[in-house]
């Protein structure tokens, strides 16, 4: 089996210094910028709001950079920033999360717009997004 690491999302409430210090001084480059829905951010990541996320990609590296939409949330620092989860890439990772499960661990599950999403945590509550690569 082929497995790699794929991307780690970082929660701010500050996105665009952020975005500028990774583009300015480590050399990643912009991609998408979309918003991801509430019931995405609150089912996994426990954050009661929608979220914009930007893609900054340096070679294979891919970083997330994910803000809360509201202003009583970007108050609250504490709560919401410092890393919010990390991705393993495997090649099928619906038959993965099934032996995943055979082992005991507990996935968390959520189809959104045909498309759908798996994240496990780790002994001390750390998400891990299970992304099937190509």
């Amino acid at each position: 089996m082929n497995y790699n690491f794929h991307h780690l999302g970082i929660c701010t409430n500050s996105p665009q210094k952020l975005i500028k210090f990774y583009e300015e001084k480590m050399g990643f480059e912009k991609g998408e910028t979309r918003i991801v829905p509430r019931d995405l951010m609150e089912h996994f990541f426990k954050i009661p709001d929608a979220c914009s996320l930007t893609k900054l990609k340096f070679g294979q590296i891919i970083l997330e950079i994910i803000s809360p939409q509201s202003l009583m949330l970007k108050k609250r620092a504490n709560d919401v920033s410092g890393y919010n989860h990390w991705s393993l890439g495997v090649k099928k990772k619906k038959e993965f999360c099934q032996r995943l499960k055979e082992r005991g661990v507990p996935i968390l599950e959520k189809e959104r717009e045909g498309r759908i999403f798996y994240f496990v945590k780790d002994p001390e509550g750390n998400l891990i997004e299970i992304y099937e690569s190509p």
